[in-house]
């Protein structure tokens, strides 16, 4: 007895003899598209393809650029110092957001510490030298080696208290606006990072020392709102509030003793006054 089997490939039809066809499957080319199928007296099947294992996909790689400070050859590799100052200046958002320097505590108190303290004492030195080209030498600090080297060694210890104080007094700031999503020390750490990258620009007499102070308060802004992942307006009042309010207590302070001397000064005026007669009460 013959029976029709069909190609599951290519559908056409062939012949074949039941008789002779196996109990079990087993493997034969089709005559017209020459694709491997399976025939048995149950019937006819595909060839069963078993798709070839794929290689499993490595692992993405991450990169993640290191801070150039880190690899300093030493804490004066002014080459380091350099490059990561040049980051915080010029991408301060992409530097605080890919290297995390808020918990690199020590590594930013060494930078402070060595920069900062060479910021100060150069523009100092470039206060001290104007100072005497205008004829006013005598008034300078500096008259003499003595008492320039005196300066420069409390000059790391006056750096960094006023940059404890000042974090200090900004962290509590932005607690008071909820803002606050990190401990004290990653404000430390981020004022530290931009007040020795803006000594990079003490390098140029008197307009360094202001464009350092406008270029280190945005730096430091956007520093705080990546750290803390804040607003930059939180930010912003963060860091002007103490100075306005310390401004509005100076003010009064000084309305205050004006007023006074003012005060003081009619009450002689009017006694002389009186003295002489000239006065009619």
């Amino acid at each position: 007895m013959r029976m029709i089997i069909v190609c599951p490939h290519c559908r056409k039809k062939s012949r074949v003899d039941e008789s002779k066809l196996p109990a079990q499957p087993v493997p034969v080319a089709c005559p017209h598209c020459s694709l491997t199928i399976y025939i048995s007296r149950r019937g006819v099947q595909a060839e069963q393809i078993v798709p070839p294992e794929l290689p499993e996909p490595e692992a993405t790689k991450t990169y993640t650029e290191s801070m150039p400070w880190l690899e300093r050859s030493s804490v004066f590799d002014i080459v380091a110092y350099y490059r990561t100052a040049k980051e915080f200046l010029l991408r301060p958002e992409a530097a605080f957001s890919k290297w995390e320097p808020d918990l690199r505590f020590n590594d930013a108190l060494i930078f402070l510490i060595v920069f900062g303290s060479l910021g100060k004492i150069l523009n100092e030195y470039w206060f001290y030298l104007l100072t005497g080209l205008m004829g006013s030498i005598e008034k300078s600090p500096y008259e003499s080696v003595f008492t320039f080297l005196v300066s420069a060694l409390f000059t790391p210890i006056g750096i960094v208290l006023g940059t404890f104080v000042y974090s200090a007094v900004t962290h509590f700031m932005l607690y008071i606006f909820r803002g606050v999503n990190r401990g004290w020390h990653s404000t430390f750490a981020t004022i530290a990072w931009v007040s020795g990258s803006v000594s990079l620009l003490s390098v140029f007499p008197l307009i360094g020392a202001l464009a350092a102070s406008v270029w280190g308060f945005i730096s430091t802004m956007i520093g705080l709102k990546v750290v803390h992942k804040t607003s930059s307006v939180k930010a912003f009042f963060a860091l002007t509030l103490p100075g306005l309010i310390i401004l509005v207590i100076l003010l009064m302070i000084i309305f205050a003793i004006l007023g006074t001397t003012l005060l003081l000064g009619l009450s002689q005026m009017m006694e002389i006054l009186k003295q002489q007669g000239r006065f009619p009460i």
